[in-house]
């Protein structure tokens, strides 16, 4: 009896994971910030990236209502991001980078980083491992200033 129990909670577990909702922009709205750049903060392992960081700061916000984003490639076929919030002056980094994929059955992929004004979530479609068979979309939402990984999905491996 307590092996059915444990049993049927286990495929209902399963179910909800394997049919867990793709999160969307609307899931997390941002509050628009309005009021005057504040001065840039860069801390020492933000500074190889001054010059970028410095000019996105003189820029209004695009993503989240707060943020300067900005999408940067890191060589063939590959991109990141940095961020700068117009509210604090702080800034941050992405800390991964998606290069393009590529499946001999499935074909081409272009990696892409995708994000709102109105909304909090990131949207990084790639390979984060460097192998091209290895693709997947991957959902980060901005909180205090991070990127927070919150899913991902695999396209094809």
């Amino acid at each position: 009896m307590i092996k059915t129990y444990f049993s049927s909670f286990l495929l209902v577990l399963f179910s909800l994971s394997v049919h867990a909702k793709t999160p969307t922009y609307q899931d997390y709205p941002a509050f628009t910030h309005t009021g005057k750049n504040h001065p840039l903060k860069l801390k020492n392992k933000k500074k190889k990236y001054r010059t970028l960081f410095k000019e996105i700061s003189q820029q209004q916000p695009n993503f989240a209502g707060q943020y300067v984003m900005h999408i940067f490639g890191c060589g063939g076929g590959c991109s990141s991001a940095l961020a700068y919030n117009a509210k604090t002056g702080q800034s941050f980094i992405l800390g991964q980078t998606f290069g393009d994929c590529y499946h001999k059955a499935k074909g081409y992929t272009a990696n892409d980083i995708v994000f709102d004004l109105k909304s909090r979530l990131v949207v990084a479609t790639g390979t984060r491992d460097g192998n091209q068979a290895h693709c997947e979309t991957v959902y980060y939402v901005v909180n205090q200033d991070h990127f927070k990984e919150i899913a991902s999905k695999k396209i094809y491996q």
